[in-house]
C-alpha cells in the first residue's frame, strides 16, 4: 500500500442479482431515471445485488450483479469490472453486455475481452494474485453497462460487505445485499453510523438464513469543499466471520488480541537473516551510543537497499515472505519490508513490533468496536525509552520515525505473542503540521521588484512538497508560479533541501524578479495587494450540502512579508492590524513599522474538528474575511 489508497469505485466488486422491471421486464432506457437521480450525477448505479451465501464447511460463494449507467464521459470512471482472486478463490460467471440509451442491446462483451493478468506483474513470488479485468470501449453517451459473476472463497478473514455509493457523482437507484447463512455458519457483521436500513429476514428448510439490506433512490453526492470519507458518511456495512482458518493458520475475530495472535503466527520463524547481513548490522551499530541512533542507522542501511513492490493485504497474500528472500531479491510489500527490518533490529537486541494500519491520507479510522482485519498496511513501532517512533518501511525518502499523514491519529494494531492491542499513532498539533513564508520585497521605483523568499514546511506539510525535491526543474518552477499571485515572474534560482528529523523540514529557496509588482495610479503611486504569496482559493457555494466539514489536522501558515519602500515614495496607506476567529480556526495579521520599510505577519491556523453540514454556511463566512483582509492594499505614494 503506497501513498495513495486505491479509490473504491476502482474495484467495482462482482455486485447485483434482481431486477428493475417495467411491464415485467428490465428497462435500462435512460428515460426510466428518476430525474432526481441524474441531477449532479456522472452515472447512476441502476440496480446491483450481491448474495453472500457462508456454508458450514468454512466456504463461501458470492453471486453478483451490477448495472450502471455511463451519463457522459466523467462517468466512464465508473464503468471497469476489476475483479481480485488467489489461491484461496476462484472467480467465473463472468460476464458482460452494454445497452444504449433507449435500454437496446449493443453488443455482449466477448470473453476474450476479459482479461487475465498478474496482479503484481514482474513479480514471480506471486503469480497466484491475479485479477480480472474488462474495460469496455463505447463513447455514445450515455449508455448502459451490466456486470455478473461469481466467486467462490476456500478461506477467508474478511467478507466483501456492502457500500450504498460506489463514489462521488453517481446515484443509486437500487442496491440490494443478501447475507445467507447456514444453521452453523458463525458470521458477524455491523453497520456504520450512517447505516439506519433495517434488514428483512427470511429462512428455508435447509435451515439457512438470509437478512436481507435495500437501498433506493440515493441522489448522487458531490465532493463538497472540507468533506470528510465518502464511506464514513454514506451506509456502510461491515462482515466477518467469527473463525477462520488460512492457509493452515487457525484465527479468530472475537477479540483484537486473538487476530493479533493469528497475525504474530504468520511471521514466526520468518526473522532469519545471512550472517554477513548480521555482522553488517553489529558495524552499523557499533559507532552509536543509544537506541535511536543505532536503529536510525539500520533502518538508513534498509531504506538504501530495497524497493517497494504494492500487495495489497487481502490480495498479495496476508504472511510475510521470510527475510532471507528480501535479501535475495532486494524487493517486498509492506509486509515483508516491515519483518525485514524487525529482523534487522532483532540482531541489534532492538525491541521492535510488526503493527497493521488502515493507512492513507484521507483514509477514516477503523470500526474499533467491529473486530476484524480493516487494515491495509504493515508498518513498526519502536518503543524507545520513552518516547514511541513508527518506521514505514516502503519508502526509501521518508525520514526516520515519521510517519505523516498516512498512518498518523488513527487505531493499530500492535501484533505481540500472546498480548496483541490496539493503540492510537502521532497526533500532529499546529507546529508539527506548519507551512513558513519569509518574503522580502526589494521594490523599485519603476514597480518592479526583486524578491528574496524561502519557504519551511515542516512535519506532515512536507508530504505534500517532498515529491518536488525528486523533480526536474522545470517541474519545480511550475509549481512554484502555480502557487503565486505574483504577474510577469522570473525565477533566477530555485533550491531544496531536507532536515530529515522525526519532525522533517523542507525548506524551499528562491530568487526572483517581477516586472510589476502593483498597479502605478495617475499620480504615480503604487498600489500593492500585499498578500501575493499565500490567498485562499473562494469557497463555492453549496446548497443543501449533504456530508459533514471535516479539517483532518490541525494545520498552522506563518507569512512574513516585508517591503522595503522605493527612494522617493513614503507610505500613504496600509493593511490595519486584523483578527478573526471561529470554531474553524484563526487568522491575524500584524503590522511592523521600520526606517524604509514595513512587514506584515499573517498567520492563519486551521482546527482539527468534525462539524455538521449545516455550518457550512458559518465556514464560508470565516474564509470569506479571511480573503477579504488578504486584499487590503499597501500604498506608495510619490513624494
Amino acid at each position: 500500500m503506497k501513498r495513495k489508497i486505491q479509490s473504491f469505485f476502482v474495484a467495482i466488486l462482482c455486485l447485483g442479482h434482481t431486477q428493475l422491471l417495467a411491464d415485467g421486464k428490465e428497462n435500462w432506457a435512460v428515460s426510466a431515471i428518476p430525474q432526481e437521480l441524474k441531477q449532479k450525477a456522472n452515472a447512476v448505479l441502476r440496480f446491483s445485488e450481491t448474495t453472500l451465501t457462508v456454508f458450514d464447511a468454512g466456504n463461501a460463494e458470492e453471486k453478483s450483479r451490477v448495472v450502471i449507467t455511463i451519463l457522459n464521459e466523467n462517468g466512464q470512471r465508473f464503468k471497469y469490472f476489476v475483479e481480485h482472486y488467489n489461491k484461496f478463490s476462484s472467480v467465473s460467471g463472468i460476464s458482460g453486455t452494454i445497452y444504449d440509451k433507449n435500454g437496446k442491446k449493443v453488443k455482449t462483451i466477448p470473453q476474450r475481452d476479459i482479461a487475465d493478468i498478474s496482479a503484481i506483474a514482474g513479480f514471480s513470488l506471486y503469480d497466484d494474485s491475479r485479477v480480472k479485468v474488462i474495460s469496455p470501449e463505447y463513447g455514445d453517451y450515455p449508455y448502459t453497462i451490466e456486470y455478473t459473476c461469481s466467486k467462490k472463497y476456500s478461506s477467508f478473514f474478511m467478507f466483501p460487505g456492502w457500500q450504498v455509493y460506489p463514489g462521488y457523482d453517481i446515484s443509486v437507484q437500487k442496491s440490494i445485499y443478501n447475507l445467507t447463512l447456514s444453521p452453523n455458519a458463525k458470521v458477524k457483521y455491523k453497520g456504520n453510523k450512517a447505516l439506519s436500513i433495517t434488514p428483512e429476514e427470511s429462512s428455508d428448510k435447509k435451515g439457512f438464513i438470509t437478512r436481507t439490506w435495500k437501498a433506493t433512490n440515493y441522489p448522487a453526492i458531490e465532493m463538497e469543499p472540507f468533506a470528510g470519507n465518502l464511506f464514513e458518511d454514506t451506509p456502510q456495512l461491515l462482515v466477518a466471520p467469527e473463525t477462520f482458518t488460512m492457509d493452515g493458520y487457525f484465527g479468530s475475530n472475537n477479540s483484537w488480541k486473538e487476530l493479533g495472535d493469528w497475525a504474530f503466527k504468520l511471521g514466526e520463524g520468518r526473522n532469519v537473516v545471512p550472517d554477513a547481513t548480521k555482522a553488517k548490522v553489529m558495524e552499523l551499530v557499533a559507532e552509536h551510543d543509544t537506541d535511536s541512533e543505532r536503529a536510525r542507522a539500520i533502518y538508513e542501511y534498509m531504506q538504501s537497499k530495497v524497493r517497494y513492490v504494492n500487495i495489497a493485504i487481502g490480495i498479495g497474500g496476508w504472511q510475510p515472505f521470510p527475510a532471507e528472500i528480501v535479501e535475495k531479491y532486494w524487493y517486498g510489500d509492506c509486509k515483508a519490508l516491515s519483518n525485514y527490518m524487525k529482523s534487522l533490529l532483532d540482531v541489534a537486541g532492538i525491541e521492535s513490533y510488526y503493527c497493521l494500519v488502515r493507512a492513507g491520507d484521507d483514509t477514516p479510522n477503523i470500526d474499533k468496536d467491529f473486530v476484524a482485519s480493516q487494515f491495509n498496511h504493515a508498518f513498526l513501532m519502536l518503543p524507545l525509552g520513552g518516547d514511541t517512533v513508527y518506521l514505514e518501511c516502503t519508502s526509501q525518502e521518508v525520514p526516520f520515525g515519521y510517519n505523516g499523514s498516512f498512518t498518523d491519529d488513527r487505531d493499530i494494531l500492535v501484533v505481540d505473542k500472546d498480548n496483541s492491542y490496539l493503540k492510537h499513532t502521532n497526533v500532529y498539533g499546529k507546529e508539527q503540521n506548519k507551512t513558513t513564508n519569509s518574503y522580502l520585497f526589494n521594490i523599485a521605483a519603476n514597480n518592479t521588484a526583486n524578491i528574496s523568499a524561502t519557504t519551511q514546511y515542516t512535519g506532515v506539510a512536507t508530504d505534500n512538497i517532498r515529491f518536488l525535491m525528486t523533480q526536474k526543474p522545470e517541474r519545480q518552477r511550475e509549481f512554484l508560479l502555480r502557487k503565486l499571485k505574483l504577474n510577469q515572474v522570473k525565477i533566477n534560482s530555485l533550491t531544496y533541501s531536507e532536515e530529515k528529523g522525526i519532525i522533517p523540514i523542507i525548506t524551499q529557496k528562491a530568487e526572483m524578479t517581477v516586472a510589476q509588482l502593483g498597479q502605478i495610479t495617475a499620480n504615480n503611486s503604487i498600489v500593492i495587494p500585499f498578500n501575493q504569496v499565500s490567498l485562499l482559493d473562494e469557497l463555492k457555494r453549496v446548497s443543501n450540502r449533504k456530508t459533514g466539514i471535516a479539517i483532518r489536522r490541525d494545520q498552522a501558515y506563518v507569512d512574513s512579508l516585508s517591503f522595503r519602500i522605493p527612494s522617493g515614495f513614503s507610505i500613504d496607506q496600509f493593511p490595519q492590524p486584523t483578527t478573526l476567529t471561529s470554531d474553524f480556526g484563526t487568522y491575524t495579521l500584524e503590522v511592523v513599522h521600520a526606517e524604509g520599510s514595513i512587514s506584515f505577519i499573517r498567520t492563519l491556523e486551521w482546527n482539527k474538528g468534525n462539524y455538521k453540514p449545516e455550518r457550512y454556511n458559518d465556514l464560508m463566512l470565516f474564509q470569506r474575511r479571511v480573503n477579504e483582509a488578504d486584499r487590503q492594499v499597501l500604498l506608495l505614494k510619490a513624494i
